[in-house]
């Protein structure tokens, strides 16, 4: 293959060409493109999921008949993912959806250095997609957890990893015991996780005693607009318990789910955007960047620091 065709099919890869690469590829190259590689054009349309660089082709009938058994057999699966060429973990589209975690990963890899050399770890790693990406964008060391909440999760990220060729460490372990991996890591993934944590500050502090330069935090929060506005942090240092402050909608709050959350039982709270960063930063994080997913979501990209003042 050339150094031309693999740049192209590289990509493709992820779900459909990207809108803003297309101007750029000649049709007479696309069509070319198509000719070399059908089968990895066929299946480009976005609702198909993030396809996998690693994804090797199955010529043999009988081992891509057992590979689709195991995918059943270990379903459900949350990610949906190509395990193999044209082979994916999710088909069909059962919650949270056939096209995630395509277009979460896309906000999330603008919001990554470069992994090249580092050392990675995916807090709630699920069935892995994210933690396999991570692999083949070039990580040295990547370690997966996961924790009750899909208790075939792990399974499921093992069976992704040789199924794809990919050194990936996956276990089975809670974030409170994170201490015990005894080393840290340059980037942490922490999406996904906070609103089902118990004792959330407690989370952050066990990660932040890991992270040595970036972490990426999603959580779900109370509705906003898509813009973040906090009160100076001089007025909330020392508030008064009877202060009109302490009502106001950009004061840190955080709405506790005594039963369920859209039926989940294992959501105990929901955070405005004030209380995610203000309990960022009580964990000695630095929030630097910051991408609203929905009126109800978010994403943050922080650094650790020493202090959190």
């Amino acid at each position: 293959m050339s150094a031309r065709a693999w740049t192209v099919r590289s990509l493709v890869k992820c779900g459909s060409m990207k809108r803003w690469l297309k101007p750029f590829v000649p049709v007479r190259l696309r069509r070319w493109f198509r000719g070399i590689f059908p089968h990895q054009i066929v299946v480009t349309d976005e609702k198909y999921g993030c396809r996998m660089l690693s994804a090797r082709s199955i010529e043999s009938e009988s081992e891509k008949g057992t590979i689709i058994e195991e995918i059943r057999s270990l379903g459900p699966w949350f990610h949906n993912f190509e395990i193999a060429s044209d082979i994916w973990t999710n088909s069909s589209g059962r919650l949270p959806g056939i096209g995630y975690p395509m277009e979460r990963w896309r906000l999330i890899e603008a919001l990554l250095p470069d992994v090249r050399g580092k050392s990675c770890l995916d807090v709630g790693c699920s069935s892995g997609f994210f933690s396999l990406k991570l692999k083949e964008l070039g990580a040295a060391y990547v370690l997966g957890v996961d924790f009750e909440q899909q208790p075939q999760a792990i399974e499921q990220a093992k069976f992704a990893a040789r199924t794809l060729g990919l050194d990936v460490d996956f276990r089975t372990m809670s974030v409170y015991d994170l201490g015990t991996v005894n080393r840290r890591f340059d980037i942490i993934l922490f999406m996904g996780v906070f609103y089902h944590l118990r004792h959330p500050l407690l989370a952050l502090e066990t990660v932040r005693a890991l992270c040595a330069e970036t972490m990426i935090l999603q959580t779900i929060t109370s509705k906003h607009e898509k813009q973040f506005v906090e009160l100076d942090r001089a007025i909330i240092s020392d508030v008064d318990l009877r202060s009109p402050i302490m009502t106001d909608h950009r004061f840190p709050a955080i709405r506790f789910v005594e039963g369920t959350l859209n039926g989940d039982a294992t959501c105990w709270f929901v955070p405005n955007l004030q209380a995610v960063t203000a309990m960022l930063r009580s964990a000695h994080f630095r929030p630097s960047e910051v991408t609203f997913t929905n009126e109800q979501d978010i994403i943050i990209r922080c650094t650790p620091i020493d202090s959190p003042r």
